[in-house]
């Protein structure tokens, strides 16, 4: 199965917010744990220097008085916590707190597990020693080799000033794994804003895939009606690439169409007035020759049929010419349609084809019928659909029209007892310059009439249908107009 653009540009749409969601949110991740573990830090670095602080008012005689700094130090550890910190509560003080001589032994130690051990070689009590800022990771059971990150703990220290002199260190203990809950709970809130945040992005990439599906499908099913001929407007697109492309095809289209116009229109012309022009000449000549009378007004009169034919094929091609230029109507008004077959049928060129062919035309309006139109050209649209009709139509047979309303149109039916359409002319009948030959004398029109009668009802916002009559013979043509 081949992938439309659309689909292609939403799977790669798809591949790169993921993509980037994902590492965004792992990078996220990640800053937050270091954010959470600096905001720690930095609670330790103050708790540290308070409590060292404390305990350095304990020394007297050049000594710390361990007993009320542990006792300190307990009761402080021991307080019953109640804080609910968003969704974590805590219930106590869950820090641990070692306290080192000058010479790096621990000397205090809230758990008792440290007390005697020399830590002069850990940075929290070295590095504070010296004089600097102290501070480790480590593991927070010292027996374990390898710790996990679980597993670890902070240690921030501070000195213990006597004199103006280091007189020992204070350290701080907190567990990383207490502040996993945390860690936890920010982790949580990201992983949603981040499926939000891909979702809506993944909504807004299927909906400018659709788009632009939309666009092409438009372009393509433009672009194959205009190769199967058909007269069709350029589709309106939003995305500015396709909405040029589609104007270049249809300027392309409009150059080609004219081109392709000019050369049938001259065709046509040389086609059809090569026979009047070849008739007149033949009989002005042979107006030069000795003759009576009544032959001299007979080849006259040829000479007239053959102007006249010229006439109205110049006329034809003129009018046609001239609608199809047009893109919107003029003095448009209210026709009462059973007014307007009446003056067409009334034509008295079209009364004394009907009556030399013996038809019989009848025509039946349910009620009185308006239509808004331009009257001029709603009677020449419903003429060449009669003159059709009445050419198509077999001698001493009935040509019927019928009026109805539907929702949305008014129709007008013109049906005759005719062959009916061809099954290679249904997609080229309303073609400029294609025509079917007549079964009586076997001519061709000039290919005109059909064309001119589609322009007309697509200026009126209507539509032309013709198609073969249902279990009988003969056509049967319909001029739609709409009711709004």
């Amino acid at each position: 199965m081949k992938l439309t653009i659309g689909v292609k540009l939403f799977i790669a749409y798809f591949v790169i917010t993921s993509s980037i969601v994902w590492i965004v949110t792992d990078k996220v991740l990640l800053r937050v744990t270091k954010g959470i573990d600096e905001a720690a830090e930095d609670v330790m670095i103050d708790t540290s220097n308070l409590l060292a602080q404390i305990i350095g008012g304990d020394i007297k005689n050049n000594t710390l008085d361990v007993d009320h700094a542990g006792n300190l130090i307990s009761t402080y550890l021991d307080r019953e916590l109640n804080a609910d910190i968003y969704s974590v509560t805590k219930k106590n003080p869950n820090l641990q707190v070692y306290i080192t001589n000058q010479d790096g032994i621990v000397i205090y130690d809230s758990t008792g597990i440290r007390k005697g051990k020399d830590y002069s070689q850990w940075n929290d009590v070295h590095d504070t020693l010296q004089g600097k800022y102290g501070r480790r990771s480590s593991a927070f059971n010292p027996d374990i080799a390898n710790p996990s990150s679980d597993q670890k703990a902070m240690y921030v220290a501070a000195p213990i000033y006597h004199q103006n002199e280091i007189f020992g260190v204070l350290t701080v203990v907190k567990p990383t794994a207490d502040l996993k809950p945390y860690i936890i709970e920010q982790k949580k809130h990201i992983e949603e804003y981040a499926i939000y945040l891909f979702l809506i992005s993944l909504l807004f990439g299927a909906g400018a895939s659709y788009a632009v599906s939309r666009g092409t499908r438009k372009l393509v099913k433009y672009t194959t009606a205009l190769s199967k001929g058909e007269n069709v407007i350029a589709p309106k697109i939003r995305q500015i690439e396709f909405s040029e492309l589609s104007q270049a095809i249809e300027k392309l289209r409009v150059d080609l169409e004219g081109r392709e116009y000019v050369e049938e229109y001259i065709n046509t012309m040389a086609h059809e007035l090569r026979t009047p022009i070849t008739g007149i000449k033949a009989t002005a000549e042979n107006l030069f020759m000795p003759m009576s009378s009544s032959q001299r007004e007979r080849f006259v009169n040829n000479i007239l049929k053959a102007n006249t034919k010229m006439e109205l094929l110049v006329n034809r091609l003129l009018n046609l010419s001239r609608i199809e230029r047009r893109d919107q109507l003029e003095n448009v008004e209210k026709i009462n349609v059973k007014e307007l077959i009446k003056d067409v049928l009334q034509s008295p060129t079209r009364k004394s084809n009907i009556a030399r062919r013996g038809i019989n035309i009848e025509y039946s309006v349910e009620r009185e019928f308006t239509i808004k139109a331009e009257k001029l050209l709603a009677e020449q649209a419903l003429s060449n659909i009669v003159d059709n009709a009445i050419d198509f139509t077999p001698v001493n047979s009935t040509i019927s029209i019928k009026v109805s309303e539907s929702n949305t149109h008014v129709n007008i039916q013109v049906q005759d007892q005719g062959v009916g359409v061809p099954e290679h002319a249904r997609r080229q009948i309303f073609r400029r310059f294609f025509s079917s030959a007549r079964p009586d004398t076997g001519k061709q029109g000039n290919g005109l009439g059909l064309r001119f009668v589609k322009k007309i009802m697509s200026l009126h916002n209507g539509k032309v249908s013709l198609r073969n009559r249902f279990m009988e013979d003969g056509a049967v043509a319909t001029l739609k107009f709409p009711i709004r």
